[in-house]
């Protein structure tokens, strides 16, 4: 469904920038071994609306009252979906990251938080400075599924974004981001709403 899909779609594409395709190495079990947070069910009501990877090895749920929007190729390329709320304060972007980076080395000798360290940095390159880190990249499992996420601010405009980092089966890098945006006039939304829809829609992921 398109809904001033040009407009949303520059205003999205402003908070959310990123692209890093990725050679699978095993995660050390280190990372996850004693340190990490077990993703809850949702706490908001999940849609039956999925959104698909174009090989098949991920699958997520938007929220109930969520739409998808049609970028009319105004997005990067490894975007393959993007998602607002019915008030314009949120979306949510999914992406395959693109191979801009010694993927297998840093998986070898950093893990999944290398990678998640190394996409972030590439946000920021591209912000030419102007996102910053908020607090500490988290591990989170789900069940065997394994996950950093981490939190960032737009210094200029003050909107946040949050993203989860993830390996497939077959071998891809996905990044999954809630940020806010700003269309008609800056909406405020609480840090526990926030992460209450980013950690609701991260516990649908299935890859």
């Amino acid at each position: 469904m398109s809904r001033n899909g040009n407009f949303l779609t520059k205003t999205i594409l402003l908070v959310f920038l990123t692209s890093c395709i990725i050679v699978k190495e095993k995660i050390p079990d280190k990372e996850f071994s004693t340190d990490f947070t077990i993703l809850q069910k949702p706490s908001i009501q999940i849609s039956d609306e999925a959104i698909r990877a174009e090989r098949g090895d991920m699958i997520a749920f938007l929220p109930v009252g969520w739409f998808l929007v049609d970028t009319e190729d105004k997005a990067p390329s490894n975007v393959f979906a993007v998602s607002v709320d019915p008030d314009y304060t949120l979306s949510i972007v999914f992406s395959r990251l693109t191979n801009k980076i010694d993927v297998q080395n840093i998986l070898k000798n950093q893990g999944l938080l290398g990678i998640a360290t190394k996409c972030f940095e590439i946000k920021q390159l591209k912000s030419v400075n102007n996102i910053r880190l908020v607090g500490n990249f988290e591990p989170i499992k789900n069940g065997s599924q394994k996950f950093y996420v981490y939190k960032y601010e737009n210094i200029v405009n003050k909107l946040i974004g949050k993203s989860a980092v993830f390996v497939s089966a077959l071998n891809e890098v996905y990044e999954f981001s809630l940020v806010q945006i700003n269309i008609k006039e800056k909406q405020t939304i609480s840090n526990q709403e926030f992460d209450k829809v980013f950690y609701s829609v991260l516990s649908t992921i299935k890859y």
